[in-house]
């Protein structure tokens, strides 16, 4: 009996390695759609540190403009993992699209806002109501930013439908404020940064949706998470592990971040850098899906359970 447990157990000890080894030889080739800014940069983080081929992922990045040209490529099956702004994904949703969240991404914080509500240095600004009979960019007709304008709008007693919204990206907001094209926009980082020697912090109305929020995070269809859960598990383990290295890291990630979003010094050491999700909890995104449900951004309440993978 002796040498029978001995021998069963001698089987087992040589076994285990081959086992891990065949874990660590199972790679997956996955096409992933980013967008080349400090809330959305972990793919490039991670394929920089070589984190997804430790992981066993061979990872083809493109970059694209926005959330949407990704959500359009995750659908179209040119893209097997994006990432995109939960109201974008929310409204997919609504429209029948089976695209679901894998991992958390770049998250809003009030304690180090890193997209805020700007006017210029010299404007007389200073409450919502002010506001009526002018003109205010967002960075999407629609999304999050102006969500949480018209929250602002609404909280200081404005009435949204006498401000003029419109859309403007980050990085020509500060000179459309200078030129007097506009009374305020919303500005993120590190167009902000980049900024803050023209434009001073108006309000920081994603305050008023929740003080903890994702703002956009990695989304694939649903039918392609179901047919690759290991994949999918690999892609978010990668993804966790990098946040927390870039969490950590800020100067480190900085030198990455400059080279895929082409920014100069100065900026970087001004900015306020992103804090990324370690998780993925209903209660980072089911407060901006309640408030856009009440202001019509999205036809119906959507929950956070519907749009994370099982």
């Amino acid at each position: 009996m002796l040498r029978r447990s001995f021998l069963a157990a001698s089987a087992a000890a040589l076994a285990a390695p081959h086992a891990t080894a065949a874990l660590a030889q199972a790679r997956f080739s996955l096409r992933i759609g980013a967008t080349a800014n400090d809330s959305f940069a972990e793919a490039y983080y991670a394929q920089e540190l070589g984190t997804f081929a430790r992981n066993g992922i061979d990872a083809e990045i493109t970059t694209f403009a926005n959330g949407a040209q990704v959500s359009t490529g995750v659908a179209s099956g040119a893209l097997d993992v994006g990432i995109s702004s939960v109201i974008t994904l929310a409204n997919a949703t609504i429209r029948g699209l089976p695209f679901v969240y894998v991992a958390g991404g770049g998250m809003y914080t009030a304690a180090a806002p890193t997209i805020v509500l700007c006017a210029t240095r010299d404007s007389a600004l200073s409450g919502a109501r002010e506001l009526e009979g002018k003109t205010v960019s967002v960075s999407g007709i629609k999304d999050i930013t102006h969500l949480a304008v018209v929250a602002y709008l609404l909280r200081g007693g404005a009435d949204p439908a006498k401000v003029s919204i419109i859309e403007m990206p980050f990085s020509q907001v500060s000179a459309a404020l200078k030129r007097g094209a506009i009374a305020a926009g919303i500005i993120s980082e590190p167009s902000l940064a980049a900024s803050l020697d023209d434009v001073r912090v108006l309000a920081k109305p994603f305050d008023l949706i929740g003080r903890r929020l994702m703002i956009g995070g990695w989304f694939a269809t649903a039918d392609w998470q179901k047919k690759n859960v290991a994949a999918a598990r690999a892609f978010a383990a990668t993804i966790y592990e990098t946040a927390r290295w870039a969490n950590a890291n800020h100067d480190k990630s900085a030198a990455i971040l400059q080279k895929y979003a082409k920014i100069d010094d100065a900026t970087v050491r001004r900015m306020v850098r992103v804090t990324y999700a370690e998780s993925l909890e209903p209660d980072m995104i089911d407060p901006t899906l309640e408030l856009a449900a009440r202001e019509k951004f999205t036809e119906r309440r959507v929950h956070a359970n519907e749009m994370i993978a099982g």
